[in-house]
């Protein structure tokens, strides 16, 4: 039986694969909506539900990561490198940032409270030169 290639291995179906082959092929952060009408296409009896079901399953399991952006809706990646985002709020276009913002400062501050933190997100919300332009 096929796993994915992450910390908590995840049985490998036809749904799960169509689901990621999406993301992959994007450039975008797709939220489970977008994902399922990509689906869709290849796998025409799968619900919106298992779309769901699905990508909180492969975010548990460390294969993807999920970030909610200002509309309120969650988007969805492939866990790699750390980064964070540039969001339009006029196109909602996505721009990785190379570099994470949690410094020295920040770091000090944590450790002085005696904060264990997990995990962290960074978005700067604005408008793109494309919008800007417009």
């Amino acid at each position: 039986m096929d796993t994915l290639e992450k910390p908590n291995r995840v049985r490998t179906t036809k749904q799960r694969q169509a689901i990621l082959q999406v993301i992959r092929s994007s450039r975008a952060h797709l939220t489970a909506d977008d994902i399922f009408q990509q689906v869709k296409k290849s796998q025409p009896n799968i619900s919106l539900g298992t779309v769901y079901r699905n990508l909180e399953l492969l975010t548990q399991a460390g294969s993807l990561s999920k970030a909610v952006f200002s509309d309120g809706k969650a988007r969805f990646e492939f866990t790699g490198a750390h980064h964070h985002h540039l969001i339009c709020l006029s196109c909602g276009s996505t721009v990785d940032i190379p570099v994470c913002p949690v410094g020295e400062e920040v770091t000090a501050f944590m450790k002085s409270s005696n904060f264990q933190p997990c995990h962290h997100h960074f978005e700067v919300y604005g408008y793109c030169a494309q919008c800007v332009t417009n």
